[in-house]
């Protein structure tokens, strides 16, 4: 549960059928991933999440919003920070990880 409530850190509306919809910032979603993927057993969805992790984590990028992956990162717990590095660094994403290694330089 307690990944859970990283979800609702920040959030996005949208609407879709004409329904407006709360989700989780995508920043927060590619984060979650990062952390619970290890957790999981099945490689087929360990591969899964880790690609989608890294197209959402990278189309952020591409718009400019490294400031805002950075900033949600660094309010993540020590613990979960090492997760996500270790996903990053696991599947050899050095652009991504770059982003993340900017806050501990500061």
């Amino acid at each position: 549960m307690r990944f859970l409530d990283f979800l609702a850190q920040n959030t996005i509306q949208t609407k879709v059928e004409g329904i407006s919809i709360t989700m989780p910032h995508p920043a927060n979603f590619a984060l979650h991933k990062l952390i619970i993927l290890q957790r999981k057993r099945d490689p087929e969805k360990v591969l899964k999440d880790k690609e989608s992790a890294i197209k959402i984590l990278k189309a952020l990028i591409e718009k400019g919003e490294q400031d805002f992956i950075r900033d949600i990162f660094s309010s993540m717990p020590q613990k979960w920070q090492k997760k996500v590095e270790k996903g990053i660094e696991k599947f050899a994403e050095k652009e991504i990880l770059g982003v993340f290694m900017q806050i501990k330089q500061k």
